[in-house]
């Protein structure tokens, strides 16, 4: 509890603001310098990452540049190897003879075996083919995965090397570009040897060919094992960074392929991600060539990463290093600022804990000064407030959520027999019983978490009596160490409940005496009321309205018709066609039976729904009501009377079956009646077994 200024001294409110400043300003000078000091950290850390990222950014471009010139440029030897051949003179007049279909006599076999010897000797210079072996004709069967060949324009071959495989269909491609007048490339691709393959072609013009324009006459295609020099074309001279890695990546069908070996140990062409695997390096590497960001490498590791394009291929290079690798600098500058924040932010604390306990020394004094004032004072008004609630005859309880006791008054602890002094510290379960403290425990834990009074009537069951009590539930808000709690004042009202009930049951029974006049007036409308006040009632609670609700609806339901005895008993009993007198006769006693009860203390507005009954949805009715503007207990009690009229039978026709008569209904629905109570009826009558239970309504009177 806070000390009041009124309870201390001139010298002790000194001392208390005091303590107080000091406190404060303590407090004030810890959280300042810490605020200080992580916004510069903040500021410091950022600037260092961002200059940290921008350096990585230009070395990771620079190696990927220098090793995608370096793969360009191993690509573009190849295709300047086959180019060489494609230019030769002897094969260019060759390829032409061969077009023009020119007589070839003994020139064919010396200039065959001259093509053979060419490629023959630069497949062994430039590595298409093993050293030792030599060329052969076209007819000898492959053995190998590579070699140089001399294609017609038919594709035919003329001249191969040994072990040239048969070309794979991939290879139609790169034949393709070059009959375009492009270098043509087939991807690399594993061999039947088990080994990376790549495919080159170029075409072969006529002697007086115009490259790129007139038709090739013919193709040199060569296929080569790619091995581990290409791949070291990779690394990047002096790298000294332990997690870099150069890696050479391409797209294909929606899957990324890792053409060049890995760190982790898988050869070339074996691993493959889809191309959507989130936040994939090699992925950003290949759609976005050029830019810098942070993702995830192959084997889900956070790295740095940038890309270049290879010129003439698919490929791209991608530069890689993990980030903790990279930014470790950076990290351990970090950890450094935030040890010395810590260590200066608790110095700065220990500083004001030390102000604070000399504050709290001077507040001790005073304290021990003012202890027994204060005790005696709170005693003298727990005092007061007992004595007050001790002459109150209802039951005063305070609990907190958990049901647990903090105060109760005598009639309390004497109503449930125990001590007054024994009740602090229990709980309603222990003091009442679970089954009677359960439904108020509920009611408090609500007022806990709304902070609304709510009031209840509850029946308990003592010693075989049932005794009835009012509730009120008032929340008590939380106060210094208290949680808090709910204020329970409890009235036994078990008599007033029963006088209550005794005026009921009289009241009912003289409306029942008044229907039951109205009823022998008109033998055919016998038990009208009460049927249509019944289903009134199953109306009103299929729709889900509340118990007042539903009250209403039925007693007006059973009191409409009390206005019928001012209607002479032979226009009730009429067979015949009614005059326009008698139908006005009729209709005004539901405003004469509105009349007879309007000062009748209802719950509900009784008087005011049998004055409505007569109302229409559309408001055509003799009030001009319309819509919601009608009560909806008397919108139901209208389908209601309607309906047992109908299913009932009167002296000048027979009952209608219930079908029929939901159908009038349903006919009438947002003209007559509102459609809600309409379909309600229905689902009770389908549903509910609605018809079953009121199949006696058909039943004819006696007469």
């Amino acid at each position: 509890m806070d000390e009041t200024p009124e309870l201390m001294s001139p010298e002790e409110l000194a001392l208390e603001r005091r303590a107080k400043r000091s406190t404060l300003l303590s407090l004030g000078a810890v959280a300042l310098a810490a605020a200080v000091l992580a916004g510069l950290a903040f500021v410091y850390v950022q600037r260092e990452r961002e200059r940290d990222l921008v350096q990585w950014q230009v070395r990771l471009g620079i190696v990927a540049d220098s090793r995608a010139l370096d793969i360009g440029r191993w690509v573009d030897d190849r295709f300047a190897v086959l180019r060489d051949i494609a230019q030769n003179l002897s094969v260019q007049l060759y390829m032409t003879n061969l077009e023009l279909n020119a007589p070839q006599a003994d020139a064919d076999a010396v200039e065959g075996q001259y093509l053979r010897n060419l490629i023959n000797a630069t497949a062994m210079r430039e590595g298409f083919l093993a050293q030792g072996q030599t060329a052969v004709d076209a007819n000898v069967a492959p053995t190998g995965d590579s070699g140089l060949a001399l294609l017609d324009a038919n594709l035919k071959p003329l001249a191969v090397t040994p072990g040239m495989p048969n070309l794979p269909p991939a290879m139609q491609g790169a034949i393709a570009q070059a009959a375009a007048g492009h270098p043509g490339l087939m991807d690399m691709r594993i061999g039947t040897g088990g080994k990376p393959v790549i495919g080159f072609a170029m075409p072969v013009y006529a002697v007086q060919g115009d490259p790129g324009v007139s038709p090739a006459v013919g193709f040199v295609v060569g296929l080569r094992v790619v091995g581990d020099t290409f791949f070291e074309r990779l690394r990047q001279p002096g790298d000294t960074v332990p997690t870099a890695e150069n890696l050479l990546v391409r797209e294909t069908e929606g899957m990324i392929d890792y053409i060049s070996p890995l760190a982790d140990g898988t050869a070339p062409l074996k691993r493959r991600l889809a191309a959507n695997t989130p936040d994939l390096s090699a992925a950003f590497a290949i759609r976005d060539p050029g830019d810098f960001a942070e993702r995830r490498d192959y084997r889900g590791t956070v790295v740095l990463a940038t890309g270049r394009a290879v010129p003439q291929t698919p490929w791209v290079v991608e530069r890689k290093v993990d980030r903790d690798t990279a930014l470790a600098e950076t990290d351990r500058r970090l950890s450094i600022m935030l040890t010395v924040i810590i260590v200066t932010i608790l110095g700065i604390a220990a500083g004001a804990i030390a102000l604070w306990r000399h504050g709290s020394s001077i507040r001790v004094s005073r304290l021990a000064i003012r202890y027994k004032v204060a005790s005696e004072l709170f005693e003298g008004l727990l005092q007061f407030v007992r004595t007050i609630t001790d002459s109150q005859p209802s039951q005063i309880v305070v609990s907190d959520g958990a049901g647990r006791i903090s105060f109760a008054n005598r009639q309390f602890a004497e109503a449930w027999g125990i001590a007054v002094t024994a009740t602090k510290g229990k709980t309603l379960a222990d003091v009442i019983g679970p089954a009677r403290a359960n439904p108020i425990e509920e009611i408090n834990r609500r007022v806990l978490a709304t902070g609304a009074k709510e009031s209840h009537v509850h029946t308990i069951e003592r010693d075989g009596n049932a005794l009835v009590f009012s509730s009120e539930h008032v929340p008590i808000p939380a106060r210094p160490r208290r949680a808090p709690e709910v204020l329970v004042v409890m009235t036994d009202v078990t008599e007033l409940d029963r006088a209550r009930s005794r005026s009921e049951a009289v009241f009912a029974e003289l409306i029942a005496a008044l229907v039951g006049l109205v009823d022998r007036r008109d033998p055919y409308a016998a038990r009208q009321s009460a049927r249509a006040a019944e289903v009134s009632a199953a109306i009103a609670t299929e729709m889900g309205l509340d118990e007042a609700m539903v009250a209403t609806a039925r007693r007006a339901g059973q009191l409409m018709n009390v206005g019928k005895i001012t209607v002479p008993p032979e226009i009730l009993t009429k067979t015949g066609p009614l005059t326009e007198s008698e139908r006005e006769a009729l209709a005004n006693s539901l405003n004469v039976s509105a009349e007879i009860i309007a000062n009748v203390p209802f719950p509900g507005p009784v008087a005011d729904t049998i004055r409505q009954i007569a109302e229409h949805w559309d408001g055509t009715g003799p009030l001009g009501l319309e819509g919601e503007a009608i009560l909806v207990t008397a919108r139901i009690v209208a389908v209601a009377n309607a309906f047992v009229a109908m299913v009932s039978t009167r002296a000048y026709r027979d009952a209608l079956g219930f079908d029929e008569a939901c159908d009038a209904l349903h006919a009438k629905e947002e003209t007559a009646f509102d459609r809600r109570p309409v379909s309600a009826l229905i689902n009770i009558i389908d549903n509910r077994g609605g018809a079953e239970r009121w199949a006696h309504f058909r039943t004819p009177p006696a007469v």
